[in-house]
């Protein structure tokens, strides 16, 4: 094997049962211990839910963390210690997590926080996440002009995602059928990174900055950048929630890193699939 980069799974990912086949490390063990003691029944919610409980942002975010995170554990014993990592949106603080950057009793509680601040902003903002498939970036950056649509996570060369507000949806989705594209709804619960999550961000920073961050042991390439994190993480971290998910440039600047293997920590293969797909 070459030199290996782990992409930890976003939002969208969850299933029911997730992270069931790794419970019994100890590794595994200990981390779902440190969650229980800081939000109780979580776990069992992971590992028992429904997909409709599961696609619910205030629970999403903190079992998809504790899915990727135990997917990780289980996959640095079978393939060693990657040489970078990335994690897609919600999945950028398991990877912090993995490379040192937070304690898992810290990261837990971030994505905890960033759950409840997220999920409270759907209600300010209803909306959804649109996925646009076989049309190019700029193309889909067009079709947002006017129409209450962000551009939120460049995927591939013809899959971009926008957060999309309720009132805008079937209009811009008939503007994407028009240009020749698909347009498909996400399994998730609001819009996301894009500017109107500018408050919450914002609250997200300053609760970021009381935690403990520590220098990475491999580097993690952050969505806002798409380069190794360097700086104030705190900050980072914070716009990213605001910010779009750079998928694509992300994967460039690691094989141009030479990163040549891709292994996905987290419940399926979406992010594999993505970089295969280019």
């Amino acid at each position: 094997m070459g030199r290996v980069a782990f992409l930890f799974a976003g939002q969208g990912a969850q299933v029911p049962g997730m992270a069931s086949d790794v419970k019994d490390l100890p590794k595994v063990q200990k981390l779902f211990s440190v969650a229980e003691a800081i939000r109780p029944g979580i776990v069992e919610k992971m590992l028992g839910g429904t997909q409709e409980e599961l696609n619910r942002t205030l629970l999403t975010q903190p079992t998809m963390f504790l899915a990727d995170l135990a997917y990780a554990y289980a996959k640095e014993e079978e393939f060693g210690a990657p040489a970078c990592a990335c994690g897609f949106s919600v999945g950028e603080v398991p990877a912090l997590c993995f490379a040192g950057m937070l304690s898992e009793e810290d990261a837990f509680r971030a994505i905890v926080k960033r759950a409840e601040l997220m999920e409270a902003y759907t209600a300010r903002v209803p909306g959804c996440m649109i996925a646009c498939v076989k049309l190019p970036a700029d193309k889909v950056e067009a079709l947002c002009d006017g129409v209450n649509t962000h551009p939120a996570n460049y995927n591939g060369a013809l899959q971009t995602v926008v957060a999309c507000r309720a009132e805008a949806e079937a209009e811009f989705s008939a503007k994407v059928k028009e240009a020749g594209g698909r347009a498909m709804k996400l399994r998730v619960s609001g819009m996301f990174h894009c500017p109107e999550l500018a408050p919450e961000a914002e609250e997200f920073e300053a609760f970021l900055h009381t935690l403990s961050w520590q220098k990475p042991r491999l580097p993690v390439y952050a969505n806002l950048t798409a380069q190794p994190y360097e700086g104030d993480f705190a900050h980072t971290l914070a716009l990213q929630m605001r910010s779009p998910v750079r998928f694509t440039a992300t994967v460039a600047h690691m094989r141009a890193d030479g990163v040549d293997e891709f292994v996905e920590v987290g419940p399926g293969k979406v992010l594999t699939g993505l970089v295969q797909r280019g």
